[in-house]
């Protein structure tokens, strides 16, 4: 195996319109990767016709599969992988031309990190009619040893961006007896806080290497529909496991548990605004759980109807355990 060796790993789907302009950001590197994996994911468009007929000087895979999403074509890309790190690049989207130099470069000064996560930026297709505009500056740069020392300037920079196109791993953190990612949409955030907290050591760079491209159909810009609402509850089981984690700190399971309140209101958003009902045992546990009055009222106000009279009695139920046992935590606090 070459030293610091580089997998591309590129899920696509419909993406004849896109697709060699971001295989081109790939061959125009100043330094190229080791490997380049693209799955065609049931494209049923000239995607995998493009993608065949690409040449790259380097060990070049081309996969065509039954549509099954982005993350289980991740899965696939992962298990054909040759390298020590593994990179996951949307087919749509662009690199800088120094992106694999520079990253090498950081595993290699920092004794083989076990992830090296960085910046990107925004830009709309020239099609593109829509307002979705994300930031995914990460505001700061540094090594870390310590996971709630990474998670506290992350999140007091709102540096953190789950996104895998932004982020180098060890391929050795990934496969079916390790991290995986779920067939459903929001696959990357329910991965995200698992692969942190599989990783020891973490490399962080402010420099821009990734160029993300709003467009017309993307699963960034369509209307939330029942993958989106599944996606966001496996987002909330996959962090209530993490949190039973044996062995992780009070501070680490802190941090958890605002990711797992997070997830829960982008559930409540994610179902209202694709019109199914909420799935209240699901929401009184995560309340439970992560013992968060603001939760409980958030839980209310965007996600209950007032007509859900029952509903309504137990959220206040809820709310009035959560207050009482803050109480009794803080009399404990003054004797």
């Amino acid at each position: 195996m070459i030293d610091c060796s580089i997998s591309i790993i590129i899920p696509a789907y419909n993406v004849e319109k896109y697709l060699k302009a971001a295989l081109d950001s790939i061959s125009s590197q100043d330094q190229l990767p080791d490997e380049v994996i693209l799955i065609d994911d049931g494209s049923t468009d000239r995607t995998l016709e493009i993608a065949e007929a690409y040449c790259f000087p380097i060990p070049y895979h081309v996969v065509s599969i039954e549509n099954g999403g982005q993350g289980n074509a991740r899965n696939i890309g992962v298990s054909m992988s040759s390298c020590e790190y593994v990179y996951f690049f949307d087919s749509d989207d662009l690199l800088v031309k120094n992106f694999i130099s520079s990253v090498k470069d950081q595993i290699r000064r920092n004794e083989y990190t076990d992830i090296v996560l960085f910046s990107g930026e925004s830009f709309n297709d020239s099609e593109y009619k829509g307002n979705r505009w994300i930031n995914y500056c990460r505001g700061f740069s540094g090594v870390f040893n310590n996971r709630t020392d990474l998670l506290k300037k992350a999140l007091s920079h709102n540096g953190l961006f789950c996104s895998p196109c932004l982020y180098v791993s060890r391929k050795s953190l990934w496969g079916s007896d390790k991290l995986k990612f779920d067939s459903n949409f929001y696959e990357d955030e329910a991965i995200f806080y698992p692969l942190l907290f599989s990783c020891s050591n973490f490399v962080v760079i402010n420099e821009k290497f990734f160029m993300r491209r709003n467009r017309e159909g993307s699963t960034m810009t369509m209307v939330p529909n029942i993958k989106h609402v599944n996606g966001a509850l496996n987002c909330i089981e996959t962090t209530m496991r993490l949190y039973y984690k044996k062995g992780l700190s009070s501070k680490e399971r802190s941090y958890i548990s605002k990711q797992l309140q997070s997830h829960c209101l982008a559930y409540i958003v994610s179902a209202r605004r694709a019109g199914f009902p909420l799935i209240l045992r699901e929401m009184l546990r995560v309340i439970v759980k992560a013992r968060s009055v603001s939760l409980a009222g958030k839980a209310f106000i965007y996600g209950i109807r007032a007509d859900q009279l029952n509903t309504v009695r137990r959220v206040y139920r809820a709310i009035k355990v959560l207050k009482s046992r803050k109480s009794s935590a803080g009399d404990a606090a003054v004797v």
